[in-house]
């Protein structure tokens, strides 16, 4: 039998996750003198009022190997192989605490899976090797998937200030600095092509860098027959509820492709490295990932 496994910034719905029997391994966050397992310890608001009072911005932490192993361990009791699939290396160590745990455990065949992105990104990585394990898909066959489909990945947000990206390495200070200057909002991009954020757009305005938000989207699904899009947020702010209606009202009036649209709050790590503030569309162009 195959497990699956995940850490807690794929954003995965808890249905979802106990459905498919979907194993998380948690991400640390520190905040002040206090240490807090992501989607575990804290609740979305609760860490949003702390992180505003805090003297210093929050940090985390990739999973330790320890951590790893011992999921791993568990897992071996029941199963005899296990997709683990995680962040963006290029933007958290966690799959390599992946990768030297598994290392280190003889009862399991343990792949791990960079899905070059974060959030509902590799929450969709995730959901299509849970349908491809109900389809009885091998551990080969789901790895050549997903190494295949990660490609089709791509991610638009925009955040209220750079200093959070700043500061944790996500991003160049020169960007941070454009950015923070004449009431430009950032369009942020996170690809496939790197796994890493990088710059797209410098727009005045949330309305326009709204519309342009969508416009990329759009530009991103053009050509495929079925899209998974998801709407990722931390605040349920003003700004974000216009960009769901502009791209709902978008989605509603075409017929070039199929569209499966989900919605996902970030989890605690995300929120520390973005700012509360932070609202983007996930693209997927890919078969359609609903029930």
């Amino acid at each position: 039998m195959i497990a699956l496994v995940t850490d807690s910034t794929c954003d995965l719905p808890a249905d979802i996750l106990a459905k498919y029997q979907i194993e998380i391994v948690p991400l640390t966050v520190h905040i002040e003198e206090d240490t807090y397992y992501d989607k575990v310890d804290l609740e979305s608001e609760e860490f949003y009022a702390m992180m505003e009072s805090a003297v210093e911005l929050p940090t985390t932490s990739q999973p330790s190997v320890g951590l790893f192993m011992d999921k791993y361990k568990k897992l071996a009791e029941n199963y005899d192989q296990v997709i683990s699939i995680h962040l963006s290396s290029a933007l958290s160590g966690t799959c390599e605490s992946a990768r030297l745990a598994a290392a280190q455990i003889d009862e399991l065949e343990i792949e791990i899976i960079d899905s070059k992105s974060t959030s509902s990104g590799l929450g969709f990585m995730v959901l299509l090797a849970a349908k491809m394990l109900t389809n009885d898909k091998n551990m080969d066959e789901i790895k050549e998937t997903l190494m295949q489909e990660r490609e089709k990945l791509t991610i638009y947000f925009t955040v209220n200030e750079l200093s959070y990206l700043e500061k944790g390495g996500r991003i160049g200070k020169a960007q941070a600095f454009l950015g923070n200057i004449f009431n430009f909002n950032p369009i942020l991009e996170l690809s496939a092509a790197t796994g890493e954020i990088t710059p797209k757009e410098k727009i005045r305005g949330y309305k326009k860098t709204n519309q342009k938000m969508v416009e990329l989207a759009l530009e991103a699904a053009a050509g495929s027959d079925k899209v998974n899009f998801a709407y990722i947020y931390g605040k349920n702010s003003d700004n974000y509820k216009q960009l769901k209606n502009l791209l709902g009202t978008e989605l509603q009036s075409q017929n070039n492709f199929e569209y499966l649209l989900l919605e996902n709050r970030i989890g605690t790590v995300l929120s520390s490295h973005t700012g509360p503030l932070v609202y983007g569309i996930v693209i997927y162009r890919g078969e359609l990932l609903g029930e």
